[in-house]
């Protein structure tokens, strides 16, 4: 296995947008906060009280930041994805990493220079 190789075919944005997420359609949905995201893949923090499993289908909604042909715009998705990994953050938080089963029509941008994102998950 070769450390520091990005392995990710879509190239990945920090932001730090809320996320909302159910385990059906017309169920309860809690609320998390994106941490990165590219056109396959969210991944975000929750309390560990709402942290869903490995391997479990949600249905994910939130909105994103998207620059297209030089212009700001805003791109929306709601639709399932599946829980791949679930990591343990300090405090009482975890952090879900998820594919979405229907890839973003257009590429996220990130809002926040590196050293603000860095300071907000302490």
């Amino acid at each position: 296995m070769s450390l520091g190789i990005e392995r990710r075919r879509d190239r990945r944005v920090q932001l730090l947008w809320p996320i909302w997420f159910g385990y059906a359609e017309d169920g309860e949905f809690f609320r998390g906060q994106i941490v990165d995201l590219s056109q396959g893949g969210v991944s975000f923090s929750i309390e560990r009280d709402n942290c869903p499993e490995v391997g479990t289908h949600l249905r994910a909604n939130f909105s994103f930041p998207q620059d297209i042909e030089e212009e700001f715009d805003m791109g929306s998705y709601s639709h399932w994805a599946e829980v791949l990994r679930v990591d343990k953050l300090p405090g009482t938080k975890q952090r879900v990493a998820m594919r979405l089963h229907e890839r973003l029509s257009s590429e996220p941008c990130s809002m926040i220079p590196e050293a603000a994102f860095a300071t907000a998950l302490n």
